[in-house]
């Protein structure tokens, strides 16, 4: 046996072996801490593209994935070393008959899917591709940690190369990649997987942790999970499930909701399964609030149907089958105009949104689903005010909406994010506040909690929800990005922007990577405004983001139009200015467009002496906000232009006099708190200059 590998690793002992390798525990003498090493088998060496794959995974962050310490080629024997991660595989408590409970379970596949969004969302993306129960560790904390990375599960573009797979584990599409590989020389004819295979393989993996049992290896033999399920009536005493568990007859206990949720990941088609594992994990953390859903439903046709008995009796049943399936028909109508509206506000479509909004209302308009939509697409929108109304005003007043309970905990955080963004943030941390309240399993409740009160200046309480955060099982990159904000309001801003980069890496949903972007880019602005921290902050906004979907890009674009007009500033490299016009026209395109961006839009053509663009840009946002004396300063300012490129005997200052004069009268009308706009003392001093020089008459 192995007793050292080069001069740094101290061979402890043989953990395993397996088709991807041989795997040693081991005591590395420079870092003083027990690490892995797995020797990788030779048959797969040809897979990879050593150096560069070794280099991705040694750049992953993540408290669920063993960091990649190094990667060795000895011999002409290949070896990857990582941390050492105490506990044991689920492998193991399933061979000695654990059993888990689905909360349990739930509970781990949260942590999973995180692990997965992240690794996911890498560039390029890395699919683990061998996800069971051996390959996943629960640490002492009670943490799952994901091991055994196949050094090769690297996205090359289109699809991960494939050699091995685990029977009952594997998706179809990898087994048949895997088979198809094993016959082929060349590297251009491999056939690749993505990553709703890792999916598959959760879906099997929590499979087995409810059943016992391990999926049959073809989708279309796997017996279906509620067929395990006790009858309605059949109680077990304590550990009767252990003793069960893995013979003819064995009983789970399952919700209808999570049951649909495994079966759905093992789906044969990937099409047909969650196509990424934010999805996923949106289904399993919303699966309280199905379940209730479905609850509601069953008690709505047991009541109609104990209501009608003797109808049924006379009548052969015709009445009552009709309006159970009636309702039912109701149900998955409404379910699927709440998804419609759903994807809209994904997709930033809020007139397809609000169409199917309405219709929803119109089959049930006493259900909060509906509402809280709405009030999901106003935050989407930048409403922010507006949606302080609706939610105080018109779901937080109506009691019917206020019974079904199980959607309040998401209503009043959608509360506290529009009262976070109007900077109102005890108002904010009430309603986070409120929302734990309501579902205390929510880590996301406490998160914003902590977010908004060291906002608020109450860091002491902010540290104590930071801790809260991570006793409810908050995602890493969640903590990291708390811990940003805490270390932003104690100034200190090369810490807070460490905090948000790490974030940015770490988090496991687009919401959070937007959020640690925009902070990131505050506490550069707050380090110090220069045109290094400008380039700094451009990159850092490109990067985010190409990675984020077009629902969540706002705040990002946002922040990438200024920079590129600071930098255009800076640099007088007209490029920026360019770059700025298209963010703010990609802005407005998907309807997110607001008059500041429209005024910055026509000020980028104007200095861009796009004269006739501004033009048309100024009188588009007469149409749309009506009469303002800002727009018509920015049309006298625009015409002044427009003369000066001219000769002087050319020129005519009517129409920039028309211009002034109205926005001299409109300022005098709309001035607020007898504030004052230096731009309309310019304005004036050019006026009275085209007067005097008898350009206008």
């Amino acid at each position: 046996m192995l007793e050292r590998i080069s001069d740094t690793y101290d061979i402890i002992g043989k953990i395993g072996a397996g088709k991807g390798g041989t795997i040693y525990k081991a005591y590395h003498k420079r870092l003083q801490k027990e690490v892995v090493l797995k020797k990788i088998n030779s048959s797969i060496l040809g897979f990879r593209d050593s150096r560069i794959e070794a280099d991705i995974l040694k750049n992953l962050r993540h408290s669920c994935i063993p960091q990649v310490l190094d990667f060795l080629e000895i011999d002409g024997d290949v070896y990857t070393v990582m941390d050492f991660i105490p506990g044991h595989s689920f492998q193991e408590y399933l061979d000695k008959g654990r059993t888990f409970s689905q909360k349990q379970v739930a509970g781990w596949a949260v942590q999973i899917c995180s692990t997965l969004s992240y690794l996911h969302s890498r560039k390029p993306p890395i699919v683990h591709s061998d996800i069971k129960p051996a390959n996943i560790m629960l640490t002492p904390e009670g943490n799952i940690c994901l091991i055994d990375f196949n050094v090769s599960a690297v996205l090359n573009g289109q699809g991960t190369r494939v050699y091995g797979y685990s029977p009952g584990y594997a998706a179809p599409e990898l087994i048949a990649a895997a088979k198809h590989n094993r016959s082929v020389k060349e590297k251009s004819q491999y056939r690749t997987v993505d990553a709703r295979a890792d999916i598959y393989s959760l879906g099997a993996t929590l499979y087995h942790l409810m059943t016992g049992r391990i999926p049959a290896r073809r989708p279309g033999d796997i017996r279906d999970i509620r067929e395990y399920r006790a009858s309605r009536g059949e109680s077990q005493g304590p550990g009767e499930r252990q003793r069960q568990n893995g013979v003819s007859g064995a009983s789970v206990t399952i919700s209808e909701v999570f049951a649909g949720i495994i079966m759905k990941c093992l789906e044969a088609r990937p099409e047909q399964r969650f196509q990424s594992a934010s999805e996923l994990l949106l289904a399993i953390q919303g699966m309280g609030r199905q379940d209730k859903r479905y609850q509601r439903l069953v008690f709505r046709q047991r009541v109609i149907y104990g209501g009608l008995g003797a109808v049924f009796l006379l009548c052969g049943g015709l009445t009552v089958r009709g309006n159970i399936q009636m309702e039912q028909d109701k149900a998955r109508q409404y379910e699927g105009y709440i998804k419609e509206a759903s994807h809209s506000i994904e997709e930033a479509d809020f007139e397809k949104f609000e169409t199917f909004y309405q219709k929803a209302l119109k089959v049930f308009p006493h259900q909060i689903d509906a509402y809280y939509q709405k009030a999901a697409a106003l935050n989407a929108q930048g409403e922010y005010e507006e949606n302080i109304l609706y939610i105080t005003g018109t779901i937080l007043t109506d009691s019917r909406l206020l019974e079904q309970d199980e959607m309040l905990g998401n209503v009043y955080y959608l509360l506290g994010n529009a009262y976070e963004h109007t900077e109102k943030y005890p108002d904010a941390a009430r309603s986070y506040e409120k929302a734990i309240r309501a579902d205390s399993r929510n880590s996301d409740y406490y998160r914003d909690y902590a977010i908004a009160l060291a906002k608020g200046g109450d860091l002491d309480a902010a540290e104590k929800a930071l801790d809260e955060a991570k006793e409810n099982g908050a995602d890493s990159g969640d903590l990291v990005y708390v811990k940003g904000e805490i270390a932003f309001q104690k100034e200190d801003y090369t810490a807070a922007k460490g905090y948000f980069v790490q974030c940015l890496e770490e988090a496991a949903d687009d919401y959070t990577r937007m959020r640690a972007c925009v902070m990131a880019c505050r506490a550069i602005d707050s380090a110090g405004k220069d045109k290094e921290g400008c380039l700094e902050k451009i990159a850092l906004l490109e990067k985010t983001k190409a990675g984020l979907p077009a629902g969540q890009q706002v705040a990002v674009l946002e922040g990438l139009a200024q920079a590129y007009m600071d930098m255009a500033e800076y640099s007088q490299d007209n490029t920026y200015i360019e770059k700025a016009a298209d963010t703010l026209l990609s802005i407005r395109d998907n309807g997110w467009g607001t008059y500041t961006t429209d005024e910055n839009l026509a000020a980028l053509y104007r200095q861009q002496k796009k004269f006739d663009l501004a033009q048309e840009e100024l009188g588009r946002m007469l149409e749309t906000y009506g009469e303002d004396y800002r727009i018509y300063k920015n049309l006298a300012f625009l015409e002044a232009d427009r003369q000066a490129e001219k000769e002087n005997s050319r020129r005519s200052y009517q129409k920039f006099g028309q211009y002034y004069e109205k926005a001299e009268e409109l300022y005098r009308k709309q001035l607020d708190n007898n504030e004052t706009d230096p731009q309309m003392k310019r304005l004036e001093e050019l006026y009275q200059q085209a007067v005097k020089g008898g350009w206008i008459t």
